[in-house]
C-alpha cells in the first residue's frame, strides 16, 4: 500500500543515473515536476565500511526530497542488509537495490545485472536483506543478461515470492546496454504477471511517451533516465502550455538554479567539472552542440566566463531550444 500511495501521487519520476543524480540534479527534476526521487548506486560494501568520501556525497539529500528512495550496489547480502539499515537512520524511505547496471566494471564483480544470471542464489539475498529492512524493498532489473536470457518474468516472480514491494524494469539486456529499442512487451507481460506495482523505463523521452508506455504496458509508473539530461522540464506538464518566451525564461531559471545549488553541494575541487558536466547536458539541441561540448571540456578559462558564454550559445539558439 505504501509504494502504491507513492507511486500513484506522481506517476512519471527521475531514474537513477550513476554520476548524474546527485542532490542538486534530484533537487531540480522535483521542482520541475517529478514524482519521488532515488539516488544513484551507492556501493553497499563502501558505505558499511565508511572509507569513500564519493560514497558520503552520494547520500546526501535535501529535506524537500523526501520521501527518498536510495539504491544499493552489491552481491554481498551482509553488507546489503547492514547498509539498508544504515541508509535507513540517515532517512532512506525506500531501499532499491540495484540489478540492473550493465556496465562491465560493476557486472564483472557479479554486482548490478549480473545478479539476474543466477535466480536461486539471488532469490537468497533479497530473503536475507528483506528480514533485517523494515524500509519497502524495490529493485530494479532489466529484461536478463542476454538475448538468450530473458528471464525478466521469472525473476520479477521471485522477487515478488521474497517480499519486494515494487519492481522497475528496463527491458533491455545486458548486452544491449543502452542501444537498441526497449521490448516494452516484457513491462506488460510482468504487470500482467505479478500483484505488485510495476515501474516502465527505456526509450521515455517526454511525457507523451511516458504515457504511451503507462496506456500501452498498464504499468504503475514510468522513470524518465536519459531523457531528462538538459531537461529536467520533461517532468513539468505546465511548460507545454508555455509560449516560446515563457518557456525560454523557464529554462534559463533552471538552469541558474541548478549552477547555484552545484556551487553550494561541490567542493571546489569537483566543482568546475560539475557545473561543464551540466552545460553540456543543457546544450542538446545547440546547432554546435558537438564543438561547443569539446571547447567547454578543454577550457582552461574561469567557470563564470565559460557559463556566460553559454548563455551567449543559448541566445543564438534560443529559437530552435524555445521548441524542446
Amino acid at each position: 500500500m505504501v509504494m502504491e500511495k507513492l507511486l500513484s501521487k506522481n506517476k512519471i519520476r527521475l531514474a537513477p543515473m550513476a554520476s548524474i543524480t546527485n542532490a542538486p540534479f534530484r533537487q531540480i527534476c522535483i521542482e520541475c515536476g517529478s514524482g519521488y526521487v532515488t539516488t544513484e548506486e551507492i556501493d553497499s560494501e563502501s558505505l558499511v565500511k565508511n572509507k569513500s568520501e564519493k560514497t558520503k556525497k552520494i547520500i546526501e539529500y535535501y529535506p524537500e526530497q523526501k520521501p527518498i528512495a536510495m539504491q544499493l550496489l552489491g552481491n554481498d547480502a551482509n553488507y546489503l542488509s547492514e547498509a539498508s539499515k544504515i541508509l535507513q537512520d540517515i532517512g532512506a524511505d525506500i531501499i532499491d537495490i540495484n540489478m540492473g547496471c550493465p556496465v562491465p566494471k560493476i557486472t564483472k564483480k557479479g554486482k548490478g545485472v549480473a545478479l539476474m544470471k543466477d535466480i536461486n542464489k539471488t532469490a537468497k539475498l533479497i530473503n536475507h536483506i528483506r528480514k533485517n529492512t523494515i524500509l519497502p524493498l524495490t529493485v530494479k532489473i532489466r529484461s536478463g543478461w542476454d538475448q538468450n536470457n530473458l528471464n525478466a518474468l521469472e525473476f520479477s516472480k521471485m522477487l515478488e515470492q521474497e517480499g519486494v514491494d515494487a519492481i522497475t524494469i528496463h527491458p533491455r539486456s545486458r548486452l544491449q546496454q543502452f542501444t537498441g529499442m526497449s521490448k516494452w512487451e516484457i513491462i506488460s507481460e510482468i504487470v500482467s504477471t505479478v500483484r505488485i506495482p510495476v515501474t516502465g523505463s527505456g526509450d521515455v523521452k517526454s511525457l507523451s511517451s511516458a504515457k504511451s508506455m503507462m496506456k500501452k504496458t498498464l504499468c504503475n509508473s514510468v522513470m524518465i533516465g536519459r531523457g531528462s539530461l538538459g531537461n529536467p522540464w520533461i517532468f513539468n506538464q505546465q511548460y507545454l502550455n508555455l509560449n516560446d518566451m515563457q518557456r525560454e525564461s523557464y529554462k534559463k531559471n533552471i538552469i541558474n538554479k541548478h549552477i547555484d545549488l552545484i556551487r553550494i553541494f561541490f567542493n571546489e575541487n569537483q566543482l568546475d567539472m560539475q557545473i561543464k558536466k551540466q552545460l553540456s547536458f543543457y546544450a542538446k539541441g545547440f546547432k554546435n552542440a558537438r564543438e561547443f561540448r569539446k571547447n567547454l571540456f578543454n577550457s582552461k578559462e574561469e567557470i563564470d566566463d565559460l557559463i556566460s558564454f553559454f548563455f551567449i550559445e543559448w541566445e543564438k539558439n534560443s529559437k530552435i531550444l524555445a521548441q524542446i
